[in-house]
């Protein structure tokens, strides 16, 4: 039997399922927002988990926050009851993606030059990265909705705050944002939850950055006569099947472990 090369085979597959492990990581993104009576309020992802979303590679994601936060909630006066607060404006209303600017080389702490949010958003495209297609949502308890108008031109994005993430800032009465702003804010009214889409590119895909199989691989035959016990061997046994088995399993959960997040 030639075992060598299954066991060859084998250990390359867990080495690169191992691998995949590593590089499979995501970057949590969540919104930011409070409305201008600060009521609703959302400072960091652990406040409102349900409304972030794992960013790890291109394409189209969405965050959000609606009225089970429990700043949007008040009592209702003449009843007693919870119910939820209207929100109306945005004081801050930001979209962070944790670890992408240190992990893409637009990170701006200790850079000269950066002091503006469009000089970060510039230093965040010389590194490939780009957002576009923000598009914000507001929704109510009574059924509707309504898509608030935002000017792609005019949203802040990069390391604004220096802190190795990518920041969206559509609206910060802090910010470069309240100078010209990309949304009227004015137009912000809702009771159940707004949220944010937007489309990111020149991100490196998990699918991309798997590690190929490089060592050789067992022939069909190799594997069926390594374990087809009726055959017998000289050299191995059953131990050397469940070994091999093992290993199969083990390579096989590492590859499952990295596909999972959370």
């Amino acid at each position: 039997m030639k075992l060598n090369r299954l066991f060859a085979g084998i250990a390359a597959t867990a080495v690169a399922a191992a691998s995949l492990a590593a590089v499979a990581s995501a970057n949590e993104a969540f919104l930011m927002y409070t409305d201008d009576s600060w009521a609703w309020g959302v400072w960091n992802a652990a406040e409102f988990p349900a409304g972030t979303t794992d960013v790890n590679g291109d394409g189209t994601y969405t965050v959000f926050v609606d009225n089970t936060v429990p700043t949007a909630l008040v009592t209702d006066e003449e009843t007693g009851d919870t119910v939820p607060a209207v929100a109306n404006g945005a004081m801050v209303f930001c979209v962070d993606i944790d670890g992408l600017a240190d992990e893409y080389g637009f990170q701006t702490a200790g850079v000269d030059g950066m002091d503006t949010a469009a000089d970060k958003r510039a230093r965040c495209n010389e590194a490939g990265v780009t957002v576009s297609d923000v598009k914000v949502t507001t929704y109510n308890t009574d059924g509707t909705s309504t898509d608030i108008a935002v000017d792609q031109s005019k949203v802040l994005y990069g390391d604004i705050e220096g802190n190795g993430k990518l920041r969206i800032e559509i609206q910060n009465e802090y910010g470069d944002s309240v100078k010209d702003p990309c949304i009227d804010k004015s137009t912000i009214s809702f009771d159940e939850k707004i949220a944010v889409t937007f489309t990111i590119s020149g991100l490196k895909s998990d699918a991309a950055d798997a590690p190929a199989v490089t060592a050789d691989a067992p022939a069909a035959g190799d594997v069926a006569a390594a374990t087809d016990s009726s055959k017998g061997s000289p050299d191995t046994g059953i131990e050397d099947v469940a070994v091999i088995a093992g290993l199969a399993v083990l390579a096989g959960g590492a590859a499952l472990v990295a596909g999972k997040r959370k």
